[in-house]
């Protein structure tokens, strides 16, 4: 039996999207088109999205390192590093 998410939910649900969205658009740099690209194309190996970005292969893992540890950053209320 499946049941349906309350409105409270759906609503917190829909706080924490926009709120991903507007620090996505905060971040620095490529970090917006990068976590875009890999959160629409999971599928894209990182050699793809190098391609697809027109950026060197190698340096896929540490941006998305360094981007998403700036998303967090920008969610919990604190400051980037």
């Amino acid at each position: 039996m499946t049941t349906s998410p309350s409105a409270e939910d759906e609503a917190l649900a829909n706080d924490l999207r926009r709120a991903v969205r507007e620090a996505l658009a905060r971040l620095p740099g490529r970090c917006p088109e990068l976590l875009t690209a890999l959160a629409e194309s999971p599928e894209l190996t990182y050699r793809q999205l190098a391609e697809h970005l027109g950026i060197p292969t190698g340096s896929i893992g540490p941006t998305r390192s360094r981007c998403l540890a700036c998303l967090r950053a920008l969610l919990h209320g604190r400051r980037p590093s």
